[in-house]
């Protein structure tokens, strides 16, 4: 049968409907010429999430080490001289062969340059990202929401963790703040006292997590940027170990504070 005058009228404007085009924000890239080929490499997106992952791993690799370290104040009997040496190694490493407390220094100026060069990467990704994805909002937003927790949080993670390294340094280290005594004391002392403070007890358990929270994230992206993710199988098993590391640090770090705090771990 024939369709009606009205059917087919309304089948014709459909087909010649205009198409709607979506505004997409671009930008126009032109190559610096005046660059060589190896100095856009060191440049790019690529190398700075390869630099970012690299010294992110070695600093993780850091902590547990320090981790360990930490946990001699819990060995029955012999913890609190344990730990006390343990802090002496770390000055007379290698020593006469090399200067008192030249590793030390040495190992600490590695560290810092990696944090540097983390946080300068980190940085720079972060305002490139920003850039590429202007105009893009209502994609953005989906993106935002699809991302974990932990990797909506890694600025202000990072944040605290920085507020938290100083703070750690300026009382364990330097001795500048001190808390529960005056004067210089020994290592096992700073950290006993310390931690019969509730307040401290709690701050450091938010900075630990913070901690943990950019482990979590850090530590998987970093082994997909470094090509570790080849298929499902792969990925769930970075997204274990990430688990792993992440509990490991954070009950590693918090086990002599709290052992300290419920009256364990005594002078």
């Amino acid at each position: 049968s024939l369709a009606s005058p009205r059917m087919a009228g309304s089948a014709h404007r459909r087909r010649c409907a205009p198409i709607r085009l979506l505004p997409v924000a671009t930008k126009l890239v032109t190559r610096d010429s005046s660059r060589t080929a190896n100095n856009r490499a060191v440049h790019s997106t690529v190398f700075r999430k390869v630099l970012m992952s690299v010294t992110g791993l070695f600093l993780v690799l850091f902590l547990l080490m320090h981790m360990f370290g930490n946990l001699k104040l819990l060995i029955p009997n012999v913890g609190l001289q344990e730990f006390d040496e343990y802090s002496h190694f770390l000055r007379t490493f290698l020593y006469p062969m090399l200067p008192e407390r030249f590793f030390l220094m040495l190992f600490r100026g590695v560290l810092l340059l990696a944090a540097v060069v983390h946080i300068e990467a980190a940085v720079r990704l972060t305002f490139r990202d920003y850039d590429a994805r202007m105009g893009m909002g209502r994609y953005l937003k989906q993106r935002y929401l699809a991302g974990s927790f932990a990797a909506r949080t890694m600025i202000w993670s990072g944040v605290i963790i920085i507020l938290g390294v100083i703070f750690h340094l300026l009382q364990f280290t330097t001795q500048t703040i001190t808390v529960g005594y005056t004067g210089t004391i020994e290592p096992h002392m700073r950290v006993i006292l310390g931690f019969q403070q509730w307040w401290l007890v709690l701050a450091y358990a938010i900075f630990v997590g913070a901690v943990c929270l950019h482990i979590y994230h850090g530590f998987y992206s970093a082994f997909c940027t470094l090509g570790a993710r080849v298929g499902a199988f792969s990925e769930k098993v970075i997204r274990v170990c990430s688990w792993i590391v992440c509990l490991l640090v954070f009950f590693g770090f918090m086990a002599s504070p709290l052992a300290i705090f419920f009256g364990l771990v005594t002078a």
